[in-house]
């Protein structure tokens, strides 16, 4: 036997770290989908059977007890992929995987779960939790029962047990004593049975979610039985238990990453975003590809394949590009269904070259879409004069649309303008009207533009006092009896996005245009630096004034100042399109210079 420990965490599975909650209600509404209400209930009163026979759900065995009594019915082949396949990853309760990791650091990390051997070890698996344990997952059918072989195997002087099933901690607890703390975790069906809690014995610490852990005082949990009089009724000190990244999307911001490499999705990175940080959404431009396909060799043998396929150029950006967002439109996917596509969304922007193009703007708008095929995937149009009639074509073609390169009020009613024109057409024809929209306004550029050229007290005040501007525009438009009657109409708000968040300024703060632009149903495209930042370091203050606040007196003063902003505003819009015709000039560039090498290699 090996040595002891000095400690043991033993976390469980179903509605500790994932929400099985969620899994039962995809679960249910698959079978009445494909094979009707009937079947859902007649599987369903299976599955509790073995409930009660078993003392754990055996999803694939109710499954085939049910094929028993239905021989005929060859749909039922189709459920045990569905099941096995299922996207567990996008159901971990947010920052779990996190939690996982800082536990490790303190000792050994165990699961410690109930179940069948197929079903419920694929769920551990696919959502990642047997990786970030370092492959330390047991699974009994009664866990309670098997202590002897878990001190067996991961022997230990202490031992905290994780769980949200009050029976489970208090058996355990029976059995170990002041060997074990445990924590109880308040989510899921069984930690609100009003019933099963009180009849439970207290637990030794009461969180309301997984993540709260990451803000307790892990060393306390180490001394378990011992110093638990000196953290009575169940607490622990504890730090700020909540990123200000979830207080923001608390708030009811939703934040975008605004970045896409391939080793941000190999490497885990998005996902654990998406878990620990509350990003619903992520945004790319042609000069975010340029840097992550120059900067690495992560798209090599990618662009290796695909020259030997014939492809290049354009051609082979856009299988990369749609390669990418595939994969992070699938890892948005729960939060696009959650929020019945609201959020969860992935922009992808045609060439950057046709932004005074109308008809080839369009074109490569539907083209692209179609390609991606992800009913979560944006398709970045320009603001230009010549963007905003592709948008309201495209809308009306219900492709969702990212409305890029705003910088000004007047900008973003255009677009908004464009994007109704869209969908009044699509009420007329009696087509759906949700085709989902936001609006993106450049908010650093406006600061970098008049650096050094107005007074001291307007410095790094001019992006903020835009933004405010165009939030009142915005809430005057989601407000008005024709954006109203679409409303009634089944329409979607098409939402205003800040984009160009990151601070330019190195003697400012760094998370300025985070801080400052905090207002419920709008979104935050954020760099990854700046996102960082403020999950470290940020704090949520009053959310934006709908009346703007200040915003007209500060503008006010940047005209006594000199600075005409609508002629700023055209020229900041033709500059960032001509930047992105550079950036993507030069990607361009980088992956014929790739190409060139490779086939030089290869013969």
């Amino acid at each position: 036997m090996p040595a002891a420990k000095p400690v043991v965490f033993l976390v469980d599975v179903d509605n500790t770290l994932l929400d099985n909650d969620r899994v039962q209600v995809d679960l249910k509404e698959h079978l009445v989908e494909n094979f009707g209400v009937a079947c859902r209930d007649r599987y369903w009163a299976i599955l509790e059977q073995l409930l009660v026979e078993l003392g754990y759900r055996d999803y694939l065995g109710a499954l085939q007890r049910y094929r028993v009594e239905h021989p005929q019915d060859i749909g039922l082949l189709s459920m045990s992929s569905w099941m096995v396949d299922y996207p567990f990853a996008e159901r971990l309760f947010p920052a779990a995987l996190t939690v996982l990791e800082r536990l490790r650091g303190f000792g050994d990390t165990v699961v410690l779960s109930d179940g069948d051997v197929v079903f419920q070890p694929r769920k551990v698996e696919r959502a990642g939790i047997a990786e970030a344990v370092g492959g330390n997952v047991l699974i009994y059918i009664h866990k309670e029962q098997e202590l002897e072989d878990v001190a067996r195997r991961y022997p230990a002087r202490h031992y905290v047990l994780v769980d949200d099933k009050p029976r489970i901690l208090s058996s355990v607890k029976g059995v170990w004593g002041s060997r074990v703390t445990t924590v109880f975790v308040r989510q899921g069906q069984y930690a609100h049975d009003a019933a099963a809690v009180a009849a439970a014995p207290r637990p030794d610490v009461t969180v309301e979610h997984i993540r709260d852990l990451l803000g307790y005082d892990v060393s306390a949990l180490l001394e378990g039985g011992r110093s638990m009089g000196a953290v009575s009724a169940g607490t622990l000190t504890r730090g700020d238990t909540m990123k200000a990244t979830t207080t923001l999307h608390e708030l009811g911001q939703s934040l975008w990453l605004d970045n896409i490499t391939r080793s941000l999705l190999s490497s885990g990175t998005l996902r654990r975003y998406i878990g620990e940080l509350s990003v619903t959404g992520l945004t790319s431009n042609p000069t975010i590809f340029d840097h992550a396909i120059s900067k690495s060799a992560d798209y090599d043998t990618a662009i290796q394949a695909k020259i030997s396929e014939g492809k290049s150029g354009e051609g082979l950006f856009f299988e990369l590009a749609i390669e990418d967002l595939r994969q992070a439109a699938d890892l948005f996917r729960g939060v696009h269904e959650r929020t019945d596509g609201v959020d969860g969304w992935v922009s992808l922007e045609v060439s950057p070259k046709l932004a005074y193009d109308t008809a080839s703007t369009l074109a490569a708008a539907k083209e692209l879409h179609a390609r991606a095929a992800r009913k979560n995937l944006l398709i970045k149009i320009p603001g230009t004069p010549e963007g905003l009639p592709a948008i309201e074509e495209a809308i009306f073609a219900g492709i969702p649309v990212n409305v890029t390169l705003l910088f000004s009020r007047e900008h973003y009613v255009a677009a908004a303008d464009a994007y109704m024109r869209g969908i009044e057409r699509r009420i007329a024809a009696g087509l759906s009207v949700n085709v989902g929209s936001v609006a993106s306004v450049f908010i650093s550029r406006w600061d970098a533009a008049v650096a050094g050229k107005v007074p001291e007290p307007l410095k790094n005040q001019l992006g903020l006092a835009i933004a405010l501007r165009t939030y009142v525009a915005y809430r005057q438009m989601l407000d008005s009896p024709r954006w109203q009657r679409a409303y009634n109409a089944g329409a979607r708000p098409q939402r205003l996005l800040w984009a160009s968040t990151g601070t330019k300024d190195p003697k400012a703060s760094d998370i300025l245009y985070v801080k400052g632009l905090a207002a419920p149903f709008t979104v935050n495209t954020m760099p990854e630096g700046t996102l960082k930042a403020f999950a470290d370091h940020g704090e949520v203050g009053d959310a934006v004034p709908a009346d703007g606040g200040d915003c007209e007196a500060v503008l006010g003063q940047f005209a006594q100042a000199g600075v005409d902003v609508q002629k700023l505003a055209a020229t900041l819009q033709d500059e960032g399109a001509k930047a992105f015709v550079a950036s993507w000039t030069e990607l361009m560039a980088v992956i014929e210079s790739k190409s060139a090498s490779m086939e030089k290699k290869a013969s």
